[in-house]
Parts: structure tokens; sequence; C-alpha cells
């Protein structure tokens, strides 16, 4: 084992998005804990957890857990269902890329990168060795027992739920390895999960290596060139930018999926707004919600015509335009030029 020490974390930046604590307290209540007891004494206040896209601390995130896990009587597997919850869904942008990606292999390999950034206290690696896969998921940071349990639970259950999405929903030959023994919890999960085993001393999901080239039904080449650059563009600017404004929020979420651009109603479930909130914050930012997806078209209209050889009616099409004239007339309006002439010129 590694005696390298480990990246500093800090325990105060507010860099846990609010979202996961009012999963823990839904779950809670569920089991009789009101909100209001869960989040006394903690220093969390009921504004916080109820504002749009506000974060919270790693420490408050941990006070959060643990009192949840003592007032539930320990009953553990709160970090099971909590994994089972999440699934892929956790981070749209984060999702959308590995969703367009050609292979799981590819897939995996941008989650992990995503996952650095958008959850900063895991570390995943893509390992490969006697004909197996393993996808290792460490933390930069120590914790108490029993809260490292919870966290190594939820890690390993939502990224094998994510990945059994990308599988079709069904994922033959996989093992969640544990690193702790098997706790008596999990008999009321070992039929909602895959294979287990525990005591492995380490935590890990562990696969065939052959499974890493199979093919994902939503990939899309092209897709997964833009949403590469999508990612790499939001990593850069959660990087710089320790509180996410209304704007850094968005970006990740007015992205082209299956059923094509989404609108504003999607958009406000996924940030857990009111519409009428997301206009305000919009208006407060100087735009509105019609032109920033505009301007994610106008991009993905121009990376299209410039670096693919896809015909203009394709091109339509595939942004949502039911004849190749709105999209002509929507370019020209984007950007003075039409489709072929901005091809012909690239641009310049």
């Amino acid at each position: 084992m590694s005696s390298k020490p480990r990246p500093t974390v800090d325990l105060d930046a507010p860099s846990v998005p609010v979202e996961f604590a009012r999963l823990v307290l839904q779950m809670c209540a569920e089991r009789g804990i009101p909100r209001e007891r869960m989040l006394a004494g903690l220093g969390i206040e009921l504004s916080l957890v109820e504002e749009d896209g506000a974060n919270l601390s790693i420490r408050q995130h941990m006070s959060l857990l643990l009192k949840a896990i003592k007032l539930s009587g320990e009953e553990g597997g709160l970090g099971y269902e909590l994994g089972l919850r999440i699934g892929l869904s956790t981070h749209a942008l984060v999702a959308m890329t590995m969703l367009s990606q050609l292979t799981i292999g590819d897939a995996i390999r941008l989650g992990i990168q995503g996952s650095q950034v958008f959850v900063p206290v895991y570390r995943g690696r893509l390992e490969e060795a006697d004909g197996f896969a393993v996808l290792d998921i460490s933390m930069d940071m120590a914790v108490p027992e029993i809260l490292s349990r919870y966290a190594f639970d939820m890690a390993l259950t939502s990224v094998w739920s994510g990945l059994l999405g990308l599988f079709g929903g069904v994922w033959p030959d996989v093992e969640l390895w544990f690193a702790y023994p098997e706790p008596d919890y999990f008999a009321a999960y070992r039929d909602r999960l895959p294979a287990c085993r525990f005591d492995m001393g380490a935590n890990q999901i562990c696969f065939p290596a052959s499974q890493l080239s199979k093919r994902i039904q939503t990939g899309d080449p092209v897709m997964a060139e833009l949403m590469k650059e999508k990612m790499v563009r939001a990593l850069e600017a959660r990087k710089q930018q320790g509180q996410a404004d209304i704007l850094t929020l968005l970006q990740p979420l007015l992205v082209r999926g299956p059923d094509g651009y989404p609108d504003m109603e999607m958009v406000c479930s996924k940030l857990f707004m009111s519409s009428r909130t997301l206009k305000r914050k919009l208006q407060q930012a100087g735009t509105g919600f019609q032109a920033l997806l505009d301007d994610v078209r106008r991009q993905d209209a121009m990376r299209l015509l410039a670096s693919t050889e896809r015909s203009i009616e394709d091109i339509a099409a595939w942004m949502g335009f039911a004849e190749p004239a709105n999209f002509t007339h929507a370019f020209k309006r984007w950007t003075g030029a039409t489709p072929s002439e901005w091809r012909r010129n690239k641009g310049g």
C-alpha cells in the first residue's frame, strides 16, 4: 500500500451540492426523522438547504451524515440507498458525456476525469490485469470508520448503478469489492446489488476487461467530441471558481441529449429550482434562458459544420429543426451568414 501523503482537502470549502443533503434529509424523513431535528446543532440553516444552487462545505456534509447515521440507530444501508438513488444522474454534463462515448472504457475514463473535480473527495483509477478490469475508488481524506463505510457503500453502488445503464441494464460478471467486513445491513440489499465481496482490502468494481470495448447504444462519435469539449471547459471553470453562480450551474445542463436540447422545465427539475427563480437569477446575470440555449446551439452548429462532412439537412435535423430552411434562418441570425457560407469560409 502506498505511503504517499493524502492531498490536502479543504473541509470548509463549499464544494458539495446541496442536493446531496436534500436526499439525505429525504431518506431520514422516510425513517421518521424530521429535517428540523436533523439540522439542529449542525450550523446548517434550513434556508441554505432550501436555496437553489447552494453548496455545503465538506465539513457540514460530514456532520449531517454522521447525525443521520446516529439518529437512524446506526441501522446502516443509508449509503446503499443514496447510491441507488444517485446513479449516473448527479452531474448532467458527466452523464451526457459518458452516454455519448462509443465504448464502456471511454465512458469510464472520462467519468473519472469529471468526478475528480465535481466530487473532489473521491479518486478513481481504472486498471487492467489478468483479463480483468478494476475500477479502484479511494478517498483523499481520512474519515471516521462508520462514515468511511457509508462513503464507499454510496460510491461503489452509485457508480455500478450508473454504469449499469450504459450496459443496457444487464451487466454480467461484475463484482463490487469492499475493503471492510460484510455489514449486517447488507442482507437487506443483497437482491438489489450485484455480487459483492467483503474484506478484500480495497474498494473496487471488478469485471472482465473485454467489456471495456463493449459499444454503448447511445454512443455517437460527433456528439462524443462535442461533449468532451464541453466537459473540459466546465472542469476549467469549476477549478477557477470556488462558488458556482447560476451561469456555471447551467452550463453542464444545456447539452443536447437523446431527445434533443432541454427546455426550461427540464433544466429547472435538475436544479431543484422553479422557473420563476431561474428567470430572476438569469435576469440578474443580464441574460435569459433562450439566449443561453441559442448560444449553445450556435456553437454546436459551427463545430459540426467545421469538423464534419454532414450535410446541412442532417445537421438541421440533429439540432431539432423541422426544416433545413428554419436552421438556415436561425444560423444566419446567430452568425450573419448562412450555414453554406460559413462552412466555405470556416467562420472566417
